[in-house]
């Protein structure tokens, strides 16, 4: 899910709305300000109805944007790059580079989400015993015992939020990929077994039949009790399946990966350049003359960087007779590999850092140069590209 407008970065997160977004906050605040709020509040002006419908509704994103963070700062703290957060018509998705390679990173970067969502409730919850009203009760907040509130906006925003959250919390829980309890399980069952395949099985099972229960019971409202909402339930199961549905197929694709070591997807004879070359020579000798994407950077022996088309993009053409490759390089130390590494370690590792390629490493010793398209055209031809 890519943002269709960017709002801003927060902790160099970008962050960001898909259209869907304006959809459903349009139909939050008409819900609140034409159903729930003057069931709950009474007395209310129609102004001050939908003036308080718009503004909960926005901190309901706010809200929602809370735990996204919270996903995407664990997964800063661990190494994974994010892309941004996404807010849309089903809630919010931190985009990260790359899956977890660890269980443990998986239920850290997992559990933090609905915990941030209790920990909301819980001091919405404390804020607004500041609302008590002990005369005329109003909106009895059901995970606060016999509390109620007065009839204030102020009330009504905070009662909404605390209980909102804490049914964020709970939902997202739910053992059903790709929902947090979802995951949550499938780090579980990942670090039992020692198969990312098998729990991804069991967790995507979960989410599949998860939504097909949605999808039935929102069907069941709209048709047997002619209540619309169920169309809102069936839409969450429509996107739960079909998500559960894709991480499904995506594991199966990373196990055929799991099976092509990198030495049978590298390529074992790359061309290779000084640091004292122009760019002119990388170009025409290498990039054009023999199609390479990318040049490992030897001093004598010593591999002190790689250049690329990318860092080559950048420099001015009239400059490419005078322009060193050893200034324009990146330089050692290089992300690298093992020719034992898995290939789909590979382009985990190439997607978690943002890059194409990486020098494959045996002792020290530059013994290949393995890429995205390698891993891909190595998979193609032992027949284990599964894409059904």
């Amino acid at each position: 899910m890519r943002a269709s407008i960017r709002l801003g970065r927060i902790a160099g997160i970008d962050i960001g709305v898909h259209y869907s977004w304006f959809a459903v906050m349009a139909l939050v605040s008409w819900s609140l300000a034409e159903q729930l709020f003057p069931r709950e509040f009474a007395g209310w002006s129609q102004v001050t109805y939908w003036a308080t419908g718009v503004v909960v509704a926005l901190m309901l994103f706010a809200s929602v944007l809370v735990h996204e963070l919270a996903h995407s700062m664990v997964a800063l703290a661990r190494g994974f790059r994010v892309d941004g957060i996404t807010l849309f018509i089903l809630g919010g998705v931190s985009n990260l580079r790359a899956e977890a390679r660890h269980p443990r990173d998986e239920f850290a970067i997992s559990v933090v989400g609905p915990l941030t969502s209790v920990l909301l409730a819980g001091l919405l919850g404390l804020v607004l015993l500041a609302f008590r009203e002990d005369v005329e009760p109003y909106a009895s907040v059901w995970f606060l015992g016999e509390v109620t509130v007065d009839n204030s906006p102020a009330a009504a925003l905070v009662w909404y939020l605390a209980q909102i959250n804490l049914v964020l919390a709970a939902f997202n829980l739910v053992p059903a990929f790709p929902l947090d309890g979802g995951r949550v399980l499938r780090s579980i069952l990942w670090g039992l077994t020692g198969s990312f395949r098998k729990a991804t099985s069991v967790a995507t099972r979960g989410g599949q039949a998860f939504g097909l229960l949605a999808i039935g019971l929102g069907a069941l409202l709209v048709v047997g009790a002619g209540n619309l909402g169920g169309l809102w339930l069936a839409l969450i199961g429509w996107f739960l399946h079909s998500a559960a549905t894709g991480a499904r197929r995506e594991s199966r694709s990373r196990s055929g990966l799991a099976r092509v070591k990198v030495r049978e997807a590298m390529d074992a004879h790359p061309a290779t350049i000084g640091p004292e070359a122009t760019i002119s020579d990388a170009v025409f000798e290498h990039f054009v003359g023999r199609r390479a994407r990318s040049l490992p950077v030897f001093e004598g022996p010593t591999l002190v960087g790689i250049i690329t088309l990318s860092d080559i993009s950048v420099v001015p053409r009239e400059l490419w007779g005078s322009a060193r490759v050893g200034d324009r390089m990146t330089p050692a130390p290089l992300v690298h590999v093992s020719p034992d590494d898995d290939v789909s370690y590979v382009v985990g590792l190439l997607a978690r850092h943002g890059i194409n390629q990486a020098p494959v490493l045996e002792g020290g010793r530059l013994v290949g140069l393995v890429s995205s398209a390698h891993a891909i055209m190595a998979l193609q031809s032992r027949g284990d590209l599964l894409v059904g």
